[in-house]
């Protein structure tokens, strides 16, 4: 007697939460492309106030990523604390693994690695405007200058001839 109603128990719930996940996904509509889903209305431009509020905003989190990024607390950054990552707050949540894509060998963990490297050595250089390899808080906050692109003439530029050993 008692399984006869364990398992109608059971047949009810299972019923219930099929029901019920029916019912929200017909609440939810149909979905839609991941295509459709990017195609927004455009927004209005920004008032000036709403600009102000912004870059006071980004400001605000500039500086508390400087702090962060600063552990000798001498209001400047060195590559080595430029390219730290700050301890995270919260534990991260982890992720479940995409069984459609592989995961990374070690060697290519490294190789992103040494890439991500790079492009932040990069970055702190174009950043560092005095070249003293400190970056000051003025320095971080800045946009690096773009190189400027070569006036177009009408002529190929020279190649240059490689060194000769």
């Amino acid at each position: 007697m008692s399984r006869v109603l364990l398992s109608l128990g059971l047949a009810l719930v299972v019923g219930l939460s099929t029901a019920s996940a029916q019912d929200a996904a017909k609440k939810e509509g149909p979905k839609k492309p991941a295509a459709e889903k990017k195609a927004k209305a455009p927004k209005a431009p920004l008032t000036e106030a709403q600009k102000a509020e912004l870059e006071k905003k980004r400001a605000a989190a500039m500086e508390k990523r400087f702090k962060a990024l600063d552990k000798d607390g001498d209001k400047a950054l060195t590559l080595d604390e430029f390219t730290a990552v700050p301890e995270p707050k919260k534990p991260a949540a982890k992720k479940k693994a995409d069984p459609a894509k592989p995961a990374l060998t070690d060697a290519q963990k490294a190789e992103l690695a040494k890439k991500r490297a790079e492009a932040q050595a990069k970055r702190f250089k174009a950043l560092d405007k005095n070249r003293d390899q400190k970056l000051t808080f003025e320095e971080f906050t800045a946009k690096p200058e773009k190189k400027k692109p070569a006036k177009k003439t009408g002529e190929k530029p020279a190649r240059k001839k490689p060194a000769k050993q």
